[in-house]
């Protein structure tokens, strides 16, 4: 039998990044989006692809070397980049809930997506209100979104700001529905891209090695 693939749709999905630390809020903000937008909106999302990961996986990181970290690196976040790239080509709208946490990710992910219609958000919240959530939520490490906070942000560029500090989900899911309808442009990734450009790249690990 043979299989046509479907046409793709010359109208890509928008692919919507929402970037910050550990309890920023993302995921509670996209699930948010996805109630309130009049358009299906897909979740991808960082925890639930470290969620197939096998156990012990990154656990002896520092014996294996560089060389097979950056492999699982790279995995981890092509995967999810292709994710949301399908999703695109077919048409369909995403957010991508992810913190982009390391300079080699943060590479990857301006080139896998370079050619897409990403707007870039960046999510704040103050260390004392990040401290607080991970105490609530009891399965993260009090003060791991605060260490974050320094360099998460660093080398990038956004086309939104926000703080959900004191905020509701529902709030700032409503601000920035109401953002993406006045079809702002979208600048941020390529100007990223082209500041990341500007310093030495991160050579990509030989699959061989």
């Amino acid at each position: 039998m043979t299989i046509t693939a479907p046409q793709l749709t010359p109208q890509y999905g928008k692919i919507i990044v929402l970037n910050g630390t550990s309890s920023a809020g993302k995921s509670s903000l996209a699930k948010a989006m996805q109630v309130i937008s009049t358009l299906p909106l897909h979740h991808v999302q960082l925890d639930a692809f470290r969620a197939m990961e096998p156990p012990g996986y990154w656990d002896h990181w520092e014996v294996e070397g560089p060389a097979v970290a950056d492999r699982k690196m790279a995995a981890l976040c092509c995967a999810m980049h292709a994710a949301v790239l399908q999703y695109s080509l077919h048409g369909q709208q995403t957010i991508l809930d992810v913190a982009i946490t390391n300079a080699y990710a943060r590479q990857l992910f301006v080139e896998d997506l370079k050619d897409s219609p990403v707007y870039l958000i960046g999510v704040h919240c103050s260390k004392e209100e990040l401290a607080k959530r991970e105490l609530a939520r009891g399965d993260r490490k009090v003060g791991l979104a605060g260490s974050q906070i320094d360099w998460i942000h660093k080398r990038m560029r956004y086309d939104l700001q926000l703080d959900t500090t004191g905020r509701t989900p529902d709030d700032v899911a409503k601000e920035i529905l109401a953002w993406l309808a006045t079809d702002p442009e979208r600048t941020a990734l390529n100007e990223t891209r082209a500041m990341l450009n500007a310093v030495k790249p991160i050579a990509q690990p030989d699959p061989l090695r």
